[in-house]
């Protein structure tokens, strides 16, 4: 085998260089244009870059023409690394069209339209640091999401760039998936290690490596990259290079420190903002721990929500296995309908505490990037209705943000997508233009004005997280017209894996997750209420599969992330904790993920399938 390995890698270098260069290919070069700049657009820069006003009159008419609200400005004159950077994150066959896909470019220059810099509460400004621009690059693509594309900008100068400010981009850009910032360096590793064995395949390539940059850069390619010439020497330098980048950056960022200090002012405020935010939510939530957690509960039912029988046994005793939030969680199951829920249930104090950071505050960013991964698995999930019905008026149910309707909207672009949510939600929702209106509460209370209104309802994620799933539905059976379709997803806890993983199957999600209804039990309510199940279907789970989400808790469960209602070892302990567990689990997880992808073909009956997903009609 490894005799094998180089040409494994040579095979892989040219593979790979076909791809990238077919992305870069794809971008269009902004056409030259006399027209005056549109008083709606404006410039973002990173510091350094320079932009003539040709260029600027040509991105304006580019984007008016292409009806585009951000437009990323490439400049042609890139930096090798940086093209293939640019290469490796974006897609441009699919980047403008995918409503979900994150926002990504070569973070030197933006034409944005006012309105949605003023949407997305973006800052004016022509200094921005380049990693400063990942993250206002991925804010206006959820302000943007099928008005953002690429192009590269003749008369744009790129700023000075280094290997430090490289990695600091790539950190920035990869920190929800830090496997892809190591791949560039597998061909390495593996030609290393197969050159010993085979050096005459070794050699070549270590050369098709070296000079990969020509093969992806040059010829018919509307970037020209400055050092193409002298790439292979960078390549070769490259970890010379980014040690001498570095000190000259801790240089000049000590420097600033200093000038900061001597001012009376933090080194750097954003870090000084976020280190007194997590004070001040250490010090909120020690209060509240501290007053005691039995108010967080209200009173212990003794018979089952669903049939009101009082044979009623445990099923799980769990703590917050996500969060890793202080408290004990016990789910009971009903003898005689199967139903389980959690016991005693949140109360009102309750559910402020264990929802509070879960999807905003500290761990916002975290909870964006998961929710978007599972609404673009559920593109499928919005075209499994067209069979039925074709959707004028959609209305979904515990929308958050929008997730849902701002993905199925690649599916019905003509389709008018509701919400309903808490305001906070909502409003954030009608911000991004993913919702066209939002409704606020529980289905039960807005029933009376959604009434007859949408051909689909939906539900993702809400029957389990409410505390009365048969009034919810009593309202589900109210608010659709006849003919009206519900399309409805819930984790299917009858499943192996939920007996076989305990606490560690992640479909439990306690305490978020309050009443897990058996299938044959909603199908039997469902046609009580005069809505004829027309699709049934068990499938894998969204996102993570089983096996990979239990790898992924029980390293959790041994090297926590420091979270403010932790209790923390000291950095170096925590530190040398979490190398070793992320050796240990990193074969098990490469594991998970190949069983899981094989199993995912055939989690299709209730035995196997994690979740579940239902379309009723409404019987006229």
């Amino acid at each position: 085998m490894l005799t094998w390995l180089p040409i494994l890698v040579c095979v892989g270098l040219i593979l790979n260089g076909v791809r990238l260069r077919g992305r870069l290919r794809r971008l269009e070069t902004v056409p030259v244009s006399g027209r005056p700049v549109d008083p709606d657009h404006e410039f973002l820069l990173a510091a350094g870059v320079r932009i003539s006003d040709g260029a600027r009159r040509a991105a304006s008419y580019h984007a008016s023409r292409d009806r585009l609200a951000v437009l990323d400005l490439v400049p042609a004159d890139l930096t090798v690394e940086r093209a293939l950077d640019l290469a490796r994150m974006v897609d441009t066959r699919s980047y403008r069209t995918s409503r979900t896909a994150s926002g990504r470019g070569a973070f030197q220059a933006l034409l944005v339209r006012s309105e949605i810099l003023d949407r997305a509460g973006i800052e004016r400004r022509d200094d921005y640091d380049p990693v400063e621009l990942v993250d206002v690059t991925e804010r206006l693509k959820l302000y943007a999401a099928d008005a953002t594309d690429l192009a590269v900008l003749p008369g744009l100068r790129a700023a000075r760039d280094d290997a430090a400010m490289r990695v600091r981009v790539q950190q920035r850009a990869y920190r929800f998936t830090r496997h892809y910032q190591l791949f560039p360096f597998v061909p390495q590793l593996c030609t290393a290690i197969g050159t010993q064995v085979n050096r005459p395949w070794g050699i070549a390539a270590t050369a098709l490596f070296w000079f990969q940059p020509f093969f992806v850069c040059a010829g018919r390619v509307p970037l020209s990259p400055r050092d193409l010439i002298r790439s292979p020497i960078v390549r070769i330098l490259s970890g010379v290079l980014f040690v001498i980048d570095s000190v000259r950056a801790n240089r000049r960022q000590s420097a600033r420190a200093a000038e900061a200090k001597a001012a009376g002012l933090p080194a750097d405020p954003v870090k000084h903002a976020a280190r007194q935010r997590k004070a001040a939510s250490r010090e909120s939530y020690g209060r509240a721990v501290r007053a005691g957690l039995d108010r967080f509960f209200g009173r212990e039912r003794d018979d089952c929500p669903w049939c009101g029988s009082l044979e009623l046994v445990t099923r799980l005793d769990s703590p917050d296995m996500l969060m890793r939030k202080p408290g004990q969680f016990r789910l009971e199951r009903c003898r005689h309908c199967d139903h389980v829920f959690l016991n005693p249930p949140l109360s009102r104090a309750g559910h402020e505490f264990y929802e509070r950071d879960r999807y905003d505050g500290l761990r916002a960013e975290t909870a964006e990037q998961a929710l978007a991964v599972i609404a673009r698995g559920r593109r499928a999930q919005a075209a499994a209705i067209r069979p039925y019905v074709v959707p004028r008026t959609w209305l979904d149910v515990g929308c958050r943000y929008g997730h849902f309707p701002n993905a199925a909207r690649e599916v019905w672009p003509a389709t008018v997508f509701d919400g309903v949510d808490t305001p906070a939600n909502l409003d954030e929702g009608l911000h991004r233009g993913w919702l066209d209106h939002g409704y606020d509460g529980r289905l039960p209370a807005v029933v009376e004005a959604v009434a007859g209104q949408y051909d689909v309802i939906s539900m993702f994620g809400y029957l389990e997280r409410s505390q009365d799933p048969s009034a919810e539905l009593d309202a589900l059976a109210k608010a659709l017209p006849p003919g009206g379709h519900l399309l409805c997803e819930l984790p299917n806890s009858e499943c192996r894996q939920a007996r076989w993983l305990g606490r560690f199957w992640s479909g439990w999600a306690v305490p978020e997750r309050v009443n897990f209804i058996p299938v044959d039990n909603l199908l039997a309510a469902l046609a009580d209420r005069g809505l004829r199940p027309v699709l049934v279907r068990f499938a894998a789970p969204r996102g993570p599969g089983d096996l990979t989400g239990a790898v992924l808790l029980v390293a959790a469960t041994i090297a926590p992330r420091p979270m403010p209602w932790l209790r923390q070892a000291a950095v170096p302990v925590r530190m040398i904790l979490w190398v070793l567990v992320r050796g240990m689990i990193t074969p098990l997880l490469a594991l998970a993920r190949v069983l899981d992808w094989l199993t995912s073909r055939y989690a299709h009956s209730q035995k196997s399938g994690s979740t579940c997903l239902i379309i009723a009609r409404k019987e006229v």
